[in-house]
């Protein structure tokens, strides 16, 4: 027996759009393909990534340390707005912050929506998270809650 290998995503997608797929079938057959995430060793990562001290972090996050231990700890799952807040504080890029959403459940930032540029910009230009709450209320764009 052979080892099956990793799917492409556009594999997987063509597999799922026929109708007469059955679905535990083409979970049988795709384990591989699919990606196991733990928050916990995500968050630790991307903060050791970050060379920031966590207490630095969460001031610069305004979040409160009981909450933020808990999204590193994998026992909270943060809003979209707050995990933009996070890569901000860490001052992380556009990649981090979409992988971040997308191991979270969330969507990712998407440029054709006018809140979602101001946020890349910020980003990209690696605003703070006051500096950014600033340009979405000039931009007429609701801030990060």
């Amino acid at each position: 027996m052979t080892d099956k290998i990793r799917k492409k995503t556009d594999e997987l997608l063509e597999e799922l759009k026929f109708k007469n797929t059955d679905i535990q079938d083409y979970i049988n057959n795709n384990p591989q393909s699919f990606i196991e995430i733990n928050l916990k060793e995500f968050w630790d990562s991307i903060i050791k990534k970050s060379q920031m001290s966590k207490s630095d972090i969460i001031n610069k996050s305004d979040f409160s340390y009981v909450y933020f231990y808990d999204v590193i700890a994998g026992k909270k799952i943060p809003t979209s707005d707050k995990i933009v807040r996070l890569i901000l504080a860490m001052h992380l890029s556009l990649e981090d912050c979409q992988t971040a959403l997308r191991y979270c459940g969330k969507s990712q930032l998407y440029p054709r929506i006018k809140r979602d540029s101001v946020i890349i910009y910020a980003i990209n230009q690696q605003y703070t998270v006051m500096q950014t709450q600033e340009l979405l209320n000039k931009s007429g764009e609701k801030e990060l809650k």
